[in-house]
């Protein structure tokens, strides 16, 4: 049976498509309307990066799948979907804090309910506004920050339907801790706005380096003590002034491993990743040519090959760091604290 025919004798499989992520991302922005103050970007701060490809939809793997691959998928999705639209909501507006300084007893409590639910590991921001994305905002300047960890094994398959299925799985995850964590510290008394678990309103490597839960690699991906780059990063906006804020930076190191490393560079399927990262003129720095890595990404079960090759998902961050013995050459950068 023939395709349905569209204008120039095209089918629909054969032009490009909005990432239906855009759409619900869309509608997740909508919610910052109940605010009648945010907190803005800077002029110099980046717009989030898009995740509609110029492929057609025959070419784009969340559109081709199998019905058996449909049926694995659903499990993940849906909860992700679900979580991520109840975080939406708790941006209405309507919730007044009665709270904001918290005690060390308070932190403890959350920091252990965070790991209980499945965080890697927990830390505490004051965002900068360069790294609010362009023309969004956020209800409080200060950030919880979390980590959730992806399995090795399946992530050493990218680019895979296994090492997608994988991916999803650690955004679900981040979704219902967010939540979680939320709703608990609402109930104390303090201002919680979770992170899109997806996508988001800041940019969640750089504000995750800031933090002190490790540094960004040249693949652009966060590399932390834990999980390496097998990793999946969210946020909570909150209004608490005396979060324990993380000084210094003893992570900055990787980059002078990644330097002399480069093997993501090397190993990256379409080419997208640049030799050494650009300023990015924002503080931050730009190591992937998004049009280039979107497109193969769409293509291919989202990729994550470069994070499956890094060294630090393989061997360990502490293998890695006892092993290394330094590069004077590496060129340096660190991120800028303040905006």
């Amino acid at each position: 049976m023939l395709k349905p025919m569209l204008i120039g004798g095209a089918s629909k499989d054969d032009l490009p498509m909005e990432s239906p992520l855009e759409a619900m991302l869309a509608r997740t922005d909508r919610h910052l309307d109940n605010f009648a103050a945010l907190v803005r970007p800077a002029p110099e701060s980046m717009p989030r990066t898009s995740f509609t490809s110029k492929l057609p939809r025959r070419q784009i793997s969340a559109f081709n799948f199998t019905l058996r691959q449909r049926l694995r998928v659903v499990p993940k999705a849906v909860p992700l979907l679900f979580n991520i639209l109840r975080s939406a909501r708790m941006y209405d507006g309507r919730f007044k804090a009665t709270r904001s300084e918290a005690s060390p007893e308070f932190i403890a409590e959350l920091e252990a309910m965070a790991r209980a639910a499945g965080a890697r590991d927990i830390r505490y921001v004051e965002v900068p506004r360069t790294a609010i994305f362009r023309d969004k905002g956020i209800p409080h300047q200060y950030a919880v920050v979390f980590t959730v960890e992806m399995d090795q094994k399946p992530i050493e398959t990218a680019p895979s339907f296994e090492c997608m299925l994988e991916v999803m799985r650690g955004y679900k995850n981040l979704a219902a801790i967010s939540n979680r964590l939320a709703r608990f510290m609402r109930k104390r008394g303090f201002a919680a706005y979770p992170g899109t678990a997806l996508g988001g309103l800041t940019d969640y490597p750089h504000i995750a380096e800031l933090a002190g839960l490790g540094a960004i690699g040249y693949h652009g991906l966060l590399i932390s003590p834990h999980e390496g780059a097998r990793l999946r990063i969210n946020t909570i906006y909150t209004n608490i002034t005396n979060l324990p804020l993380h000084a210094g930076d003893e992570h900055e190191w990787v980059r002078d491993f990644c330097a002399m490393c480069k093997r993501c560079i090397r190993k990256c399927p379409p080419k997208a990743i640049y030799p050494e990262p650009r300023p990015r003129g924002d503080g931050g720095m730009q190591c992937i040519d998004h049009d280039t890595c979107r497109d193969y990404f769409s293509s291919n079960f989202g990729c994550a090959v470069c994070l499956a090759e890094c060294p630090f998902s393989h061997v360990g961050y502490d293998k890695v760091k006892a092993s290394f013995k330094g590069n004077k050459a590496a060129p340096r950068f660190h991120l800028r604290t303040i905006a």
